[in-house]
């Protein structure tokens, strides 16, 4: 099982969109399990179930098994471990590894091929938990100075836990969202990413098509739309690279 973290400490950046747009394209290919670690629960709604009150992922840090929490969503090859929506991660003191725990003691591996990890805008132990059984972290980043900003301070947080943990991640990509190739400050923000981190860093960019906003009225992803449309073009693009990536 490859496991892909989607992941920015700065809000606005598509992450929720390229979770799902990823997950719901790589279950063309296998079968994925979907963890909605960001308490908001808009990876749930995006594929079209509802965040839980009772009983989501989060629930491993409060003894439940992780495949007590899997339900079924609009594509049969993905499963859902969806988000406890008043979980407060604060209250605990000490979550380390309880993710990669859960995923050993339970063989998650052996039942699916992927697993998909969106991660809440904050640097704490949701995130580290994620970063400890991640193969490959996807970072989603607008194309503008603030943007850039983030992508470095995201870069810095994986490399740091990556060496706290002693392990390396395979792969660390970067993907442009909402790019307008029109925009100069856009066409300059990738030429800073470049410069500043390596272009064989970089994910073809993620255009702006506003049905990749109105995939959340649907509970559809748009890869999984029946009409072609830019969105569905760009993310299984992606997809198609990142799992030259992975594999």
């Amino acid at each position: 099982m490859k496991t892909i973290v989607i992941s920015n400490r700065k809000g606005g950046s598509a992450k929720t969109t390229t979770a799902v747009n990823i997950a719901s394209a790589l279950a063309k290919h296998g079968s994925v399990l979907l963890l909605d670690f960001d308490t908001q629960g808009h990876a749930c709604i995006g594929v079209g179930c509802e965040p839980s009150e009772d009983l989501g992922v989060h629930s491993i840090f409060t003894g439940h098994t992780l495949s007590e929490t899997f339900i079924p969503t609009v594509h049969d090859n993905l499963t859902l471990s969806p988000a406890l929506a008043f979980f407060d991660v604060y209250e605990y003191s000490d979550l380390r590894g309880v993710l990669k725990s859960r995923f050993k003691r339970e063989s998650i591996a052996e039942f699916f091929d992927y697993c998909v990890i969106d991660t809440p805008p904050t640097f704490d132990a949701l995130l580290k938990n994620s970063l400890e059984v991640a193969d490959a972290v996807v970072i989603p980043f607008v194309p503008h100075h603030l943007g850039v900003v983030a992508v470095g301070q995201m870069l810095r947080a994986v490399y740091q836990s990556a060496s706290l943990l002693g392990r390396e991640i395979a792969d660390v990509s970067i993907l442009p969202v909402m790019y307008n190739p029109h925009i100069n400050e856009h066409r300059e923000s990738l030429d800073k990413v470049k410069t500043s981190f390596g272009a064989e860093k970089l994910l073809s960019p993620i255009g702006v098509d506003i049905k990749l906003a109105r995939q959340f009225e649907s509970g559809s992803p748009i890869v999984l739309d029946e009409k072609r449309s830019k969105g569905m073009k760009d993310y299984n693009q992606c997809v198609k690279e990142l799992l030259e990536r992975i594999s």
